[in-house]
């Protein structure tokens, strides 16, 4: 095996890999996991290194408070050491720990020369001594050394990408076809107009149900024969489907799309991080509420897709993120422009940004009037494109007199990437971004 050109990816465990990385773990003498010294290992607190479906090595992490930040395990396959896989695999969980607030790093070691690793490469120092409580690591030493590091120079990655994703929000909760006839209200509607949207480069389609008087619903049976629709021309194309506190509030209303058996369940899920105010009533999300939905979208592996309209629901993420609520990578909206959130302007999309958490993908989009300006923003900083009817105009001049559909708006999505010079980014490439698993 050679990794000497680096042909091994760095992402987040998944689930299933806790038993592989429990092997990993066997040459260092600490394969009897959970033990007194070592609890149960959380997938969602470790990354690995693969190269072509094997595991060359895993880093985990945790958080001793809200700005400290400890090392839990690592191993590296004996016929890997030496070629830099435990130096990225470290990297890695000291951006990630930066990114969520930590500005301290705790590691606990016994071998003299991985002691020694962490003094050299990372500006770790010795703080103090720990007695081992069970046999662990180098049986004849007793006692771990315990080293600390700064985090506050660590460098966090860009949350930018190459490519330009496209999410579709086509319907929303709020306009009707007597305001815009090309909105999609019906099952059939919405799943040609997601199909439509597919053709022309979206990755993700954004859906809000309906019922025959037109009305919002989050009756389960209407998604489930949008996303069949949907899934029988286009198994490709990433679903999303709203949990929105906007028409009600009740976690049983909310969640009730997310027990769409497996063939009908949807790959995303939308997560508002906080109540707000739009213009004429209110979205509530309380702590319990948004703790829940995540909670069982984490179970049914669906990936929440987090929507922001202010920073501190970007805090929030990080949060969750800690009490191992969302599991990394995570994706964004960033929506502004609302009346009662933040305002859409450059400066607040950038800031917005640079406080998400390391190796999150992001999306912007502008409410109403907001919204070109906003894509264009987005576009030339390196994110991706939320666009649609549920976020903008319902005409396509200012005057109000051409009447926009989904596809226009999705057609501009692409004229930015183009003039920006950005490829579009498939439904299998936002896959791999967000390791959606199918």
């Amino acid at each position: 095996m050679s990794t000497s050109e680096h042909t091994y990816k760095i992402r987040f465990a998944r689930s299933d890999e806790i038993p592989a990385i429990i092997e990993l773990m066997r040459p260092y003498n600490m394969h009897h996991i959970p033990s007194p010294e070592m609890g149960a290992l959380d997938h969602k607190f470790f990354v690995v290194a693969e190269q072509k479906g094997q595991l060359l090595g895993a880093a985990g992490y945790t958080f001793l408070s809200d700005d400290v930040g400890k090392t839990t395990l690592m191993a590296v396959r004996p016929e890997c050491t030496r070629m830099g896989v435990g130096k990225i695999l470290q990297t890695r969980r000291m951006q990630i720990l930066r990114s969520l607030g930590c500005s301290k790093i705790i590691t606990n070691a016994d071998r003299p020369e991985t002691i020694a690793w962490y003094k050299q490469h990372f500006g770790y120092r010795e703080i103090g001594k720990l007695l081992k409580i069970h046999s662990f690591g180098l049986n004849d030493v007793s006692e771990w050394t315990t080293l600390e590091a700064d985090l506050t120079d660590v460098e966090v990655p860009s949350s930018m990408q190459k490519k330009l994703l496209i999410n579709v929000a086509l319907t929303g909760m709020k306009n009707r076809k007597s305001d815009n006839p090309y909105l999609p209200v019906t099952p059939a509607e919405i799943a040609k107009a997601a199909l439509e949207a597919g053709e022309l480069g979206a990755a993700i389609v954004h859906l809000h149900a309906r019922d025959a008087d037109e009305e919002p619903t989050p009756d389960p049976s209407i998604y489930a024969d949008i996303i069949s629709r949907i899934r029988g021309k286009n198994s490709n194309l990433i679903i999303c489907v709203t949990t929105s506190g906007r028409n009600w509030y009740e976690l049983e209303k909310r969640s009730a799309v997310l027990e769409l058996p497996d063939d009908q369940k949807p790959d995303m899920a939308s997560l508002s991080l906080g109540s707000m105010n739009f213009p004429t009533q209110a979205s509530v999300n309380s702590p319990q509420i948004i703790q829940s939905l995540a909670f069982r979208m984490m179970e049914r592996n669906i990936k929440p897709e987090l929507e922001v309209f202010e920073v501190g629901m970007v805090e929030y993420s990080k949060y969750l993120i800690r009490k191992g609520l969302l599991r990394q990578p995570v994706y964004f909206n960033l929506i502004l422009g609302s009346l009662g959130t933040m305002s859409a302007s450059q400066e607040n999309l950038r800031y917005l940004v640079s406080q998400l958490p390391a190796f999150s993908t992001w999306a912007a989009s502008g409410i109403g009037k907001y919204h070109g300006n906003v894509q264009d923003f987005a576009a030339k900083m390196g994110g991706g494109l939320r666009t649609g009817l549920e976020d903008s105009s319902m005409y396509l001049d200012t005057d109000k007199n051409i009447l926009a559909s989904n596809s226009d708006w999705i057609r501009k999505a692409v004229d930015l990437a183009v003039i920006n010079g950005r490829e579009i980014a498939t439904p299998r490439d936002v896959r791999q971004w967000l390791e959606l698993e199918r």
